[in-house]
């Protein structure tokens, strides 16, 4: 008791390296730009610290040749010094030249473009470049087994750790005792401390004031320039977390010596440390974290992508429905043959059968969670007795196991993302006929009204479905209780928004299919056919969809890095499950991007365009349905106009593949014109004028 108590007071205790130069207190450190590590130390203090530290190495080699070749070894493992708070740990076996092979990839060069990264960029290449320089610091920190592990160390703040096994160097004691004279004599403001029995060693940048904590903890040398996970460390070596999970060991095995790094996830940190990007929590992430324990990846990059495969292990409690799924079987992925062209972002869930997947659901819940299962058996036996059908037999029958969703540029009829759930049937006509039937007795037993109409021979309908998603599949499909939905060949799809169907109708009549995308054909290439779950993005797409599901913080990094992004244009990731473990598979494409240069066009120009167009516009004062409107739409010269609430011309812009491209006008309800422009692309081009209600000129904007 009194050795831990003496422990607990040296513990803040700063012992000055020189009485003349005394040590700052750690209380003294400056804040951190938020969610950014801090800034390394600058190149050329470091390039100064690793000479010195060259010619001291040198010096000491030969007098501790013999102390070091036949001491005995008191090794632990590097993975018990890692804080059980970490979220991701990074494993090489050869940093030095896994390194230089990574630095020299194109992705690297590109990735490095980004301003987080380019903040430590100029450090890790200034002492990579005096590493590789000198064979004898070569010999000694090259092939070493490292770990850096990442940790979220405040609110919008994380930071690293990192342990080098060094293996018999680290019984070098007199080297160990030359630190402090290898940093004084490089300029830096040096202190050093006892903490646990191991003595650490702070060095301060004396133009950033940065602090580096670095201790020799039996055969490790362990840095971080946060105190607090570096003592953390040295308390975990005593009782280790993370290296005896028996998660973590088997992820571990799975992927042990494969690709370039190995990568490992720590799910019940992942959520609070994705909360630094999301500017919260996420329902899905706390869902699928809460369900699986440790991830075991490995990486590998060219000079096409970047990938990532590996394993992760299953908890036994799960979510149930995240249980459900795991422990279904997977399916043949088809439903991008009917997928719109403009999809951003794309998910396919699948399992051998949905009946199969019900119980299991129902089995998990039963045994886990009693009191969902009985909100859950008692929300079924409602819906069926209101509507007096069998959600079995009418509901799942039809399924054959496999659900699509797409999230898509706005399309034709709005502004706004589009989504999509394409649900395939075992037999189209059986599913029409059981469709029909939950229908009629839906249109019997409630005042609820059946909307149904015909748009190119496609029926499209309308139903509240109030509860029926949700209760077998949970909170994923919430959207679309009260959907729109037709039959577009094996599979009944659905929407939130009249609009999005027909335009989604449009695209498959165009042939404007995600199976014709270039990218995502690339992409697809690399997955298998079936699978638990493949997602898709199209970042080119996606991009501008993210502003509302990212912090506001992040977001404003991500434009500032958005052409890096651009460079990655395709993500996509596939997981296969089963009842010990699931596979994942991710990869990102890579094609450096280039801005488009668009030219501006001469005031002029845009004149004599405008005089050669009809300024008048008549106004349709017929209330239409929006079906209709539609339909007027697309056979009027390629043209698509939108109306104001009692029937009047809102606006009309020209089409060409699907998007806006040509000539916009806006009008007021009254026909006086509003705003006149061009679209290249569904984006606003050139100069665009705008006018008031009176039609006297108001502004001017370009694009």
């Amino acid at each position: 008791m009194d050795e831990q108590i003496n422990t607990q007071d040296q513990e803040h205790e700063q012992v000055p390296v020189n009485q003349e130069q005394p040590s700052i207190p750690e209380t003294n450190e400056h804040p951190e730009p938020p969610r950014k590590p801090r800034r390394k130390l600058n190149p050329k203090f470091v390039r100064r610290v690793l000479l010195t530290a060259v010619l001291v190495v040198a010096g000491y080699m030969a007098y501790n040749a013999v102390y070091v070749l036949f001491s005995p070894d008191r090794n632990i493992r590097q993975i018990y010094l890692v804080p059980e708070d970490a979220a991701f740990i990074i494993e090489t076996s050869d940093p030095v030249n896994d390194w230089r092979r990574f630095s020299k990839s194109e992705t690297w060069q590109t990735l490095k473009q980004a301003r987080s990264i380019a903040e430590i960029t100029t450090t890790i290449e200034s002492v990579d470049s005096i590493i590789q320089s000198n064979k004898t610091l070569l010999s000694l920190v090259g092939k070493r087994d490292m770990l850096i592990s990442l940790h979220k160390t405040r609110t919008t703040e994380w930071d690293f750790l990192a342990v080098v096994d060094m293996q018999k160097a680290s019984k070098m004691e007199m080297l160990k005792d030359q630190i402090e004279t290898v940093l004084k004599l490089a300029g830096g403001e040096v202190t050093q401390r006892a903490y646990g029995g191991v003595t650490i060693h702070e060095m301060r940048d004396p133009e950033t004031r940065d602090i580096l904590y670095m201790a020799f903890v039996d055969n490790h040398l362990v840095m971080s320039y946060k105190s607090q996970l570096l003592q953390a460390s040295i308390d975990c070596r005593k009782i280790p977390k993370i290296g005896l999970n028996h998660a973590f060991i088997e992820a571990e095995k799975l992927v042990a010596g494969k690709g370039l790094v190995r990568l490992y996830i720590n799910y019940a940190n992942l959520p609070q440390f994705m909360s630094i990007y999301l500017g919260g929590r996420n329902e899905y992430i706390d869902m699928f974290s809460n369900s699986m324990d440790f991830a075991g990846l490995f990486f590998n990059t060219d000079r096409d992508k970047m990938e990532i495969k590996g394993y992760t292990m299953r908890k036994e409690v799960a979510d149930p429905y995240v249980s459900a799924l795991l422990s279904s079987g997977k399916h043949r992925m088809k439903a991008h043959e009917i997928m719109s062209g403009r999809t951003a972002f794309y998910t396919n869930i699948g399992f051998d059968d949905p009946v199969t997947f019900v119980k299991e659901l129902e089995n998990t819940l039963s045994a886990t969670d009693k009191t969902t299962y009985d909100a859950y058996q008692s929300s079924r036996k409602k819906i069926e007795s209101l509507f007096g059908i069998s959600l079995e037999e009418h509901f799942l029958s039809w399924m054959s196991g496999e659900f699509a969703m797409s999230q898509s540029e706005p399309g034709l009829l709005g502004r706004e993302p589009e989504l999509i759930l394409a649900i395939r049937a075992k037999s189209i006509k059986d599913a029409h006929e059981k469709m029909d039937f939950i229908e009629k007795k839906v249109k019997n037993r409630t005042p609820i009204k059946i909307k149904t109409t015909n748009y190119k021979d496609f029926e499209v309908k309308y139903l509240e479905m109030k509860g029926f998603f949700r209760l077998f599949f949970g909170g994923l499909f919430d959207k679309f209780e009260k959907p729109y939905y037709t039959y577009i060949d094996d599979y009944v799809v659905f929407s939130n928004k009249s609009s999005s169907l027909l335009s989604f109708i449009e695209d498959y009549e165009q042939k404007n299919l995600l199976k014709n995308n270039p990218g995502f054909k690339n992409a697809y290439s690399y997955f298998h056919s079936a699978s638990t779950a493949f997602v898709y993005t199209d970042i080119h797409k996606f991009f501008p969809q993210l502003k509302t599901m990212v912090s506001a913080e992040t977001w404003k990094d991500m434009q500032t890095n958005q052409d890096v992004l651009y460079s990655f244009p395709y993500w996509t990731m596939q997981i296969v499950g089963n009842k010990q473990q699931v596979s994942l598979h991710y990869i990102m494409d890579f094609k450096p991007y280039a801005k488009e240069l668009v030219a501006e066009v001469p005031e002029d120009e845009i004149d004599k365009e405008d005089k050669a167009m009809n300024e008048d516009a008549e106004t349709e004062k017929e209330l239409m349905s929006e079906l209709k409107r539609f339909y007027v739409e697309k056979f009027e010269g390629n043209v698509l106009r939108e109306f104001h609430p009692d029937g009047a011309l809102k606006s009309e812009s020209e089409v060409k593949d699907g998007r806006r491209h040509g000539r916009y006008r806006e009008y007021y309800e009254d026909g006086t014109l509003r705003v006149r422009g061009k679209y290249s692309k569904n984006k606003p081009k050139g100069t665009w004028k705008y006018y008031t209600a009176e039609g006297k000129f108001d502004r001017k904007e370009k694009f």
